[in-house]
């Protein structure tokens, strides 16, 4: 198999709530002059909210030759490397509902989720990670091939 074998991005509907908030706090914060402290605190949320679009907007899970790579966008703050050699096992899952979304350790190990409850979990050499997606059946697939686990 040649480098680059999968790539699959997945878009969150959370972004438009997330765009939302941060005009309805900017125009709050406008609406808001001259009452500083309010400004700032309107100001300063449409600000977080605004930053948080942007770095979740989408989950992209792409094959990169020796590893798989796991990151949020546009904005390239969270990723995640995952070496083929360190994968031992994949299954497709759901993930429960209190898991939410984000990333986080929990009682199964790490997740990288945005949107829904479709996640592949990897276990490997040490550790687990679940990785959401909207093609759990082609990532379970593809990293099966590649790590032949098949």
């Amino acid at each position: 198999m040649t480098g680059h074998d999968y790539t699959n991005r997945q878009n969150a509907p959370f972004f438009w709530f997330l765009s939302l908030l941060a005009v309805g706090c900017f125009i709050g914060g406008r609406a808001s002059e001259p009452e500083f402290g309010a400004v700032v605190t309107c100001y300063s949320l449409s600000a977080v909210f605004a930053l948080l679009a942007v770095m979740f907007m989408w989950l992209e899970t792409s094959d990169q030759g020796d590893h798989l790579l796991v990151h949020f966008g546009p904005l390239p703050i969270a990723r995640r490397r995952v070496r083929y050699e360190r994968i031992r096992a994949v299954r497709r899952d759901r993930s429960r509902l209190i898991e939410g979304w984000g990333i986080h350790l929990g009682p199964r190990g790490w997740i990288w989720n945005l949107w829904g409850r479709e996640v592949v979990e990897l276990d490997l050499d040490k550790g687990r990670l679940r990785i959401g997606t909207d093609d759990p059946e082609g990532l379970t697939a593809f990293l099966q091939d590649r790590c032949n686990l098949n």
